[in-house]
């Protein structure tokens, strides 16, 4: 998704976004949205093995206008191991293959929102030391402990500014709980921007939800809820 360098801090140069709200009654299986005066079913669950093709075809779907380098991304920038040079290179049929190999592997983890078997929205949530880019930059934030991490929200175009993002957040901070972590951190970006490019979301969505500002390495915010 970003295209920029290595840290989330100091030498920061990532294109940050989307967030999004909705106004969700519930969130979960079945979670009820209104939509143009029209309640329509999402069901919001745990990405599997079944949901490889449905995330993908979130990506394949969407135009990205507002940053087009995002579409070949597939979610993966966070998860490789290669230098930022060697990703730049990498072409979104390279990604798209990573993405559905690591789904059906159980190596990439978050939650999805499925409409009309549809993917329409997905949080990139998983344990901090999964993010082999992010390893220094986190290190001091894992310790012993075990660490959430939320990085990346896509939403389908006709769904923003009606709470899925906030629905998944809650998803992925109640799947951190109920397999024991110790916190959850996101690293929000703290300056304008157009809301679709907010992809790590909101410091007001985060607060929301009862994270805390815990560090600041301007413009990357680190905020973090505790769990136990």
């Amino acid at each position: 998704m970003p295209l920029g360098r290595r840290a989330f801090f100091g030498s920061f140069e990532f294109d940050l976004r989307p967030i999004l709200k909705f106004r969700l009654r519930a969130y979960s299986s079945g979670a009820a949205l209104i939509k143009g005066g029209t309640t329509m079913s999402i069901e919001i669950r745990a990405l599997g093995p079944a949901d490889a093709m449905l995330f993908v075809g979130l990506f394949d779907a969407m135009a990205f206008d507002h940053a087009r380098e995002w579409k070949s991304c597939y979610c993966r920038y966070y998860q490789t191991a290669c230098d930022f040079d060697a990703w730049i290179k990498r072409t979104g049929a390279e990604n798209r293959d990573d993405a559905l190999n690591a789904i059906r592997a159980q190596t990439m983890h978050g939650y999805v929102a499925i409409e009309d078997d549809r993917c329409v929205g997905w949080v990139n949530a998983g344990d901090c030391l999964d993010y082999v880019r992010l390893h220094d930059e986190l290190s001091g934030y894992v310790g012993s402990g075990k660490i959430g991490l939320t990085i990346c929200f896509v939403i389908e175009p006709s769904h923003r500014n009606k709470g899925l993002a906030r629905a998944l957040l809650q998803a992925a901070i109640d799947g951190f709980r109920s397999q024991g972590y110790d916190a959850a951190i996101a690293l929000p970006v703290d300056r304008p921007m157009a809301d679709e490019r907010r992809y790590r979301g909101t410091m007001n969505m985060y607060r929301e939800a009862g994270y805390i500002e815990s560090e600041r390495h301007d413009p990357v915010v680190v905020m973090r809820l505790e769990l136990k």
